[in-house]
């Protein structure tokens, strides 16, 4: 049976159609996939109310459309092009205000041709700088011009970002409901040529974190300029000041203070809320670690050649210490290394005094006891020091183990004259008359007292800048049993072997190179 004539005209209309369609398509030229690339950099740090010109390339293969352009993974802007402009420069708006110092804005450009295909969307970054930069020998550095006069006032927010650098041109103090923020890796170079030292007071709150492969580093402006080198004293200190309160000062951890003055890392009554951990003093003009008052928190601390001493407790400091060492590489001055004083009552495990060395012929010596202080220190060495390894004086207490002042499960040695001297004899025990010990309540390493010389047991591998031990220094004591702040560690100084030495990859040693 034949179709009707409608329905071939039907078949007819619609395969002329199909036909027609088809034609039109094969009459678009065939275009290569069309290119977009940036030429230059892909990013830019940019001031509030800065904007930038992006020189872009293009390749349209002669059927170039439109530039689209993104903002943040939306939709911003369509720019009309002719087909075959080879270039196109995108001017962005101005930076607004009130973006926090890196943060990013994200901008994507894409050419499309006139078969409507798209490109690739290629990326171009804009980090917010919202200090100015200045160069310090070769090095390009965000120099932090705030706060009025130095001051931060409370309700400011300040962060330095990972990958960029800062100068500090005077003194700042953050006062109370501020915060500093520093990330990882960023260096923090202190003003060497400022008319008064540059110091950094921290009252409110400090959120200071490093890592052992990237810490944090405050140092002198002059570690950028060889001519001029850096050296003690080149600024003042890196204070947290706390309140009467039991509030936090924060979180300090993975941090170096370098070339600092006569308090270099100062603690002013600081709680025991705040975080305290993985912090170098090197090189201070005075005292590296000085605390009074307060109850604040500390682990894992060293304090290398300062030039005051090591460690000063002081005042009504009532904190816990625990992972502690001193390196002493020359002699400075006639110093107590770590001194505890007026009315402290620290307690404070797992230490390591090095001086320089016992045939030193200088009036330098390791712990001293002072005032009404009533400390507690266990498992502890002290070595290599010309005299008075541990000495007691004026009002400190001495009983037994469980009286005010104790030093206890400790090791005094390589310390020539009056390793134990004055009220801190009864530390290394009582002895018959031919010099055999009678008695050894603090569990410390004499063994002998013959014509006024003690003998002393030693720890393998400690000396003069070495303070990890040939093999663990094991102790009958754990002050876990102290209290939950400390780890286990029944072992005698700051470093139980060289396996799980904590200082490696960001300690610096004497002479500056990296642990």
């Amino acid at each position: 049976m034949r179709p009707k004539r409608h329905e071939w005209i039907m078949a007819a209309l619609f395969l002329a159609a199909i036909i027609g369609g088809t034609s039109c398509k094969d009459d678009k030229p065939q275009l290569a996939m069309p290119k977009i690339a940036i030429t230059g950099a892909d990013s830019i740090d940019l001031a509030p109310g800065e904007t930038v010109k992006i020189s872009l390339a293009l390749e349209g293969d002669g059927g170039a459309k439109s530039v689209v352009v993104t903002k943040n993974g939306g939709f911003l802007k369509e720019f009309p092009v002719h087909p075959t402009a080879t270039q196109f420069v995108y001017t962005t708006e101005a930076l607004p205000n009130g973006l926090k110092e890196g943060e990013v804005l994200r901008y994507g450009f894409i050419l499309s041709n006139t078969n409507d295909v798209d490109s690739k969307e290629i990326p171009f970054v804009i980090k917010t700088a919202l200090y100015p930069k200045i160069t310090v020998g070769e090095t390009q550095l965000y120099s932090l011009n705030i706060g009025t006069e130095g001051i931060v006032p409370s309700g400011s927010e300040i962060t330095l970002i990972k990958k960029r650098n800062y100068f500090v041109p005077h003194a700042l103090t953050f006062e109370a409901g501020s915060k500093l923020k520093i990330e990882e890796g960023v260096h923090v170079y202190m003003n060497a040529k400022a008319a008064s030292p540059v110091k950094i007071e921290i009252q409110g709150e400090a959120d200071i974190v490093g890592t052992a492969s990237a810490p944090v580093v405050f140092t002198s402006s002059k570690t950028l300029t060889p001519a001029d080198p850096a050296k003690s004293g080149d600024w003042s200190e890196f204070r947290l000041s706390g309140s009467e309160s039991a509030s936090s000062n924060g979180k300090v951890s993975y941090v170096r203070i370098e070339y600092a003055g006569e308090r270099a890392f100062r603690l002013a009554n600081v709680s025991e809320a705040t975080q305290i951990d993985h912090v170098q003093v090197y090189r201070s003009s005075g005292e590296g670690v000085m605390i009074t008052d307060g109850k604040a928190r500390l682990k894992y601390i060293v304090a290398t050649d300062c030039e005051g001493g090591s460690y000063r407790l002081g005042d009504k400091y009532a904190g816990k210490m625990q992972f502690l060492i001193s390196v002493n590489s020359e002699y400075f001055k006639e110093n107590d290394d770590f001194t505890i004083r007026e009315e402290a009552s620290p307690v404070v495990s797992n230490v390591t005094l090095l001086g320089p060395g016992a045939e030193t012929k200088k009036n330098t010596h390791g712990m001293r006891m002072r005032g009404s202080s009533a400390s507690k220190v266990y498992n502890s060495i002290i070595a290599e020091f010309p005299r008075r390894g541990i000495r007691a004086v004026e009002e400190v207490k001495i009983t037994d183990l469980n009286g005010s002042a104790v030093f206890a499960y400790s090791y005094v040695f390589n310390v020539p004259k009056d390793p134990y001297r004055d009220l801190a004899k009864a530390f290394a025990g009582t002895f018959n008359a031919d010099g055999t010990i009678a008695s050894n309540p603090f569990h410390n390493n004499a063994t002998k007292l013959e014509g006024g010389n003690y003998t002393l047991k030693a720890v393998g591998g400690i000396g003069v800048k070495d303070f990890v031990p040939d093999a663990e220094p094991k102790s009958t004591f754990d002050p876990v049993s102290l209290d939950a702040f400390f780890s286990a560690a029944a072992f005698a100084g700051a470093v139980k072997n060289a396996a799980e030495d904590w200082t490696k990859g960001w300690v610096k040693n004497p002479d500056g190179t990296i642990r």
